[in-house]
């Protein structure tokens, strides 16, 4: 971030310099004696592929994108008002209640019943784990499992494409992991089954793209998500469609278990959520906010400390990890690409003002395209001065 408002700022930044950003991170194999690593040089590269034509397009677009957030009307956060019940609350009313011995769905269906929030359909009441788990062992036992997540996800993100970044830049995504994890320091925030998915599905992504074939780890921790928010089926989905794309057969058949047993436990979880609807209960008003790009940006930096920035700041911050992350390419990064990008599609067509806690599935791993940022430019400033139409 420091060197882009470098770049951003008054002092004038000479076209060399891209040049040279541009052969260290994107020519590396083209010179013998370049101070590149092995496995950068032999990378996959998505920007230094593109044709003049089609870098210059994403330029304009992401170009486009920032103006229209700098300077369209912003929309204010789905904030409670002072005595308002939240989310927040109820979830900690919940384990209250079961700490006074009544069982999960009956209490948290007493509770949604009673501050007004919906109970159709069944996915309206959350799945029992987390807060079985805080029942056990308390929050505050919680947040100590919650930190050890956020450093495991430092850890793994910064031995994350160990072949194929920078030592520095695998430094730059673990610092983009603890940023994206700070929600860490807010105990109320503990309540969100999406926090907890997220920190999985990037610990999750982080150890897959560091040593793919062991992926066993991947599916256990795949596996605890879905237990504690059903958002986690598009990992496990597409984790599957690239085992069998790839003929891997027994990792095929591991995920095939896990669906298995996730539709048991969903299905279980339904019928125990159905047999506490009453007649007069309300229903959801549906999924499709349809809230765009600025939805998806703004879930995210609402769930982070980008919050505290200006809106138009934060919306342009959260959107700089995409140049990150386009930088990559292979069959590792076009995973984390379709992961991610998938996500953000779901955001930005589903998720209303007031599900703005999706965006805890995006982090900590959406801030790791940080480090790749530089990486990013570079490619596309060879893309567009190459020789190539």
């Amino acid at each position: 971030l420091l060197w882009e408002q470098r770049v951003a700022g008054s002092n004038p930044v000479s076209p060399t310099i891209f040049r040279l950003l541009a052969i260290n991170f994107s020519r590396g194999q083209d010179r013998p004696n370049a101070c590149v690593p092995r496995g950068l040089a032999q990378a996959d590269r998505m920007f230094a592929r593109l044709p003049r034509i089609a870098a210059l397009a994403f330029i304009a677009l992401i170009l486009a994108a920032s103006g229209w957030l700098l300077t369209a009307p912003g929309k204010p956060a789905a904030v409670a008002q002072t005595g308002q019940y939240t989310d927040m609350r109820l979830y900690r009313d919940v384990v209250a209640e079961m700490d006074r011995g009544t069982p999960y769905h009956r209490a948290s269906a007493q509770l949604q019943r009673t501050h007004g929030y919906p109970l159709r359909p069944f996915v309206t009441v959350r799945p029992p784990t987390l807060y079985l788990a805080a029942t056990m062992l308390g929050w505050p036992a919680l947040q100590a499992a919650a930190l050890v997540l956020v450093l495991a996800n430092v850890l793994a993100w910064g031995r994350a494409l160990p072949s194929a970044v920078l030592r520095a830049e695998r430094a730059g995504m673990a610092a983009g992991a603890a940023l994206g994890g700070a929600a860490i320091v807010a105990p109320l925030l503990l309540g969100f089954t999406e926090f907890w998915a997220g920190l999985l599905m990037s610990l999750a992504l982080a150890l897959r793209l560091a040593r793919p074939e062991r992926w066993g780890w991947t599916v256990g921790l795949i596996a605890a998500a879905l237990l504690i928010r059903e958002l986690a089926l598009p990992f496990l989905l597409l984790s599957a469609a690239f085992a069998l794309w790839e003929r891997r057969w027994t990792e095929l058949a591991a995920w095939g278990a896990v669906l298995t047993l996730f539709a048991l436990f969903i299905g279980w979880h339904a019928q125990m959520v159905m047999g506490e609807v009453r007649p007069g209960d309300i229903a959801s008003p549906g999924w499709g906010g349809g809230q765009g790009l600025r939805g998806v940006l703004a879930a995210i930096a609402n769930t982070s400390l980008w919050q505290n920035a200006p809106q138009p700041l934060a919306l342009i911050a959260c959107l700089l990890p995409v140049l990150g992350w386009g930088a990559l390419g292979g069959r590792g990064a076009a995973f984390a690409l379709l992961l991610l990008g998938g996500y953000a599609l779901m955001l930005a067509l589903f998720a209303r003002a007031d599900n703005f806690y999706w965006g805890f599935l995006l982090l900590p791993h959406w801030f790791a395209g940080y480090a790749l940022v530089p990486r990013g430019i570079a490619q596309l400033w060879g893309a567009v001065s190459s020789a190539r139409h």
